[in-house]
């Protein structure tokens, strides 16, 4: 992959490298050289003056060493690459060691910046409290030598703000405001939230009562925010449309669509004025689902009127 990427930059220097003049005094080439980076330029092999430093001295070599590692580059080799680059004749008379010792003086990128960083960046832009989510960063394939410990870290903005399940995030390595490199860094990010569950078997086709349920911290990183449910009071009074077992998070799958109120029962109302609650009787005058609004009427003195559904046999006047 390295080689390839070599490749890719000779290429794109290779039209640069056509115009240089070579009318400069012999060069010098150097017997120990340092690379700083993933490659080794021109202008670390050689001592050029500032115009073709300008022009071709960051044109890439060869891949340059690990961190404490030393390549041996020899004349052949060096003779070889600079005619592939058409850059041979910038060396007429100049005098060529027998072979470059060549180190990295960079520094190898800390795994654990990365991981800082990605952390950093989801709980900044995530919708959801930093300590609801767990977020797990995976290792980055290959070694990234940088010249120095001081650069920043920045990401590109994804084109997706979902930043749940598998995430893979562009992120720029800058040195001293310059770009030096791009990479892809992946992690699972994991949401956990505060959720209606079973507390023991519950069989389809029976209503949830207040005991069959309550809220606790579970994951949800799977459901989508309408699946599922943070309130008691979503969900007691409702049918089950499937069996949920003990700790099971109750989900809009668990639910039947049926109305729990049919058109003509008998329900129970309850008025509430001011926190003073009255009981009386009503009949329902049309189907009613947990939470909706239903009309009702009076047995008694017929008279029509709405009270909020609350489960099977409940419905709810505000006065």
């Amino acid at each position: 992959m390295r080689r390839l990427r070599l490749g890719i930059l000779w290429l794109v220097v290779a039209g640069l490298l056509l115009g240089v003049n070579p009318a400069h005094g012999a060069l010098t080439v150097k017997s120990q050289a340092e690379a700083s980076g993933e490659y080794i330029t021109l202008s670390a092999l050689a001592e050029l003056p500032p115009d073709l430093s300008q022009k071709c001295g960051s044109a890439p070599i060869w891949s340059a060493p690990p961190p404490g590692e030393v390549y041996t580059l020899t004349q052949e080799f060096l003779k070889y690459r600079l005619e592939q680059m058409g850059l041979m004749h910038l060396f007429e008379g100049t005098s060529w060691p027998a072979a470059i010792q060549v180190r990295q003086s960079g520094v190898p990128l800390k795994g654990e910046e990365v991981v800082t960083a990605f952390r950093r960046y989801i709980q900044e832009h995530s919708p959801y409290p930093p300590n609801n989510l767990n977020i797990e960063v995976f290792p980055l394939k290959e070694m990234v030598v940088i010249p120095d410990p001081q650069v920043t870290l920045s990401f590109v903005a994804p084109r997706s703000d979902k930043f749940l399940g598998d995430v893979t995030l562009e992120m720029a390595i800058l040195h001293q405001g310059q770009p030096l490199k791009r990479l892809r860094v992946s992690g699972v990010v994991r949401l956990k939230r505060q959720v209606v569950c079973a507390t023991r078997p519950l069989r389809a086709q029976t209503m949830i009562g207040p005991e069959d349920v309550q809220v606790v911290s579970r994951e949800v990183t799977g459901l989508n925010v309408d699946d599922f449910y943070i309130s008691s009071d979503q969900v007691v009074g409702r049918i089950l449309a499937r069996s949920a077992g003990p700790q099971e998070i109750i989900t809009t799958r668990h639910l039947s669509s049926q109305p729990i109120i049919k058109r003509g029962d008998n329900v129970n109302v309850v008025l509430d004025q001011g926190g003073l609650e009255i009981a009386t009787k009503g009949v329902a005058q049309e189907q009613g689902h947990p939470g909706k609004t239903i009309r009702l009427i009076n047995p008694k003195s017929k008279k029509e009127f709405q009270g909020l559904v609350v489960d099977a046999k409940t419905v709810k006047v505000q006065l």
